[in-house]
């Protein structure tokens, strides 16, 4: 089945966390952790469809890359390595990872690519991510025989400007990527995965509404407002 956005009445939230401390009220505190959850989710889902709208044909794996030779008349222009990784040179237990290497056979060019679904990030994200991708492309470039570029892609950014102050200029404007240069680079219909990200949320709106309209103290509280707007 393919991937759609999340819904919100399936995210699983937390009581007595911060938000409850900020609204004084157990009920929508977890409701606003519940879409907290539900944000997060819609993350690993974007890059979960984005998996899923890339044909089978062109997917591979860095071991089946180690025979990448010379001659590329029988290999497909693009191929990709879904969640890519190197071991962690710190930690032998663990790896470092990107979501997406785009393998262009034509360039000889590997091009490392990190999603993200925002696209503004604090200081110690953004080192992070830039320090991660730096990690894994020099790895590429010294084990096979293309070289490498990293990236960045916002996906619901269509300014690369905008990407590139949300990174705090960590990342330069040659090494992000919107949405749409992505889908063109593998090949995968842009708008047509946005409309499917798009399905749940006329229910996530009618959710979050009737959760919080079903809180007595809310919506005294609410009504209270519309009185005092209408008066």
């Amino acid at each position: 089945m393919e991937s759609m956005m999340v819904k919100l009445q399936d995210s699983k939230g937390k009581s007595g966390e911060s938000f409850e401390r900020i609204f004084g009220n157990q009920r929508m505190g977890a409701l606003f952790s519940k879409l907290q959850s539900a944000v997060i989710r819609s993350g690993f889902e974007l890059e979960k469809m984005i998996e899923e709208a890339v044909p089978d044909s062109l997917i591979t794996t860095l071991d089946e890359l180690e025979e990448i030779s010379e001659d590329i008349r029988h290999k497909p222009p693009i191929q990709i390595v879904v969640k890519p990784a190197r071991p962690d040179p710190d930690n032998t237990r663990k790896s470092i990872e990107a979501d997406l290497l785009v393998v262009d056979n034509r360039e000889r060019l590997f091009k490392l690519v990190e999603i993200k679904d925002g696209y503004v990030f604090d200081t110690k994200k953004a080192d992070g991510e830039l320090a991660s991708l730096k990690n894994i492309t020099s790895w590429l470039a010294q084990e096979f025989a293309y070289r490498a570029q990293y990236f960045l892609c916002a996906f619901n950014q269509d300014d690369k400007e905008i990407i590139v102050a949300g990174t705090k200029k960590r990342f330069s404007i040659d090494h992000v990527l919107t949405g749409h240069e992505l889908c063109d680079m593998i090949g995968i219909d842009y708008d047509a995965l946005c409309e499917r990200r798009e399905h749940n949320q006329s229910a996530n709106r009618r959710y979050f509404l009737s959760e919080l309209l079903a809180i007595p103290e809310i919506r005294s509280e609410i009504i209270e407002l519309l009185d005092t707007l209408n008066a």
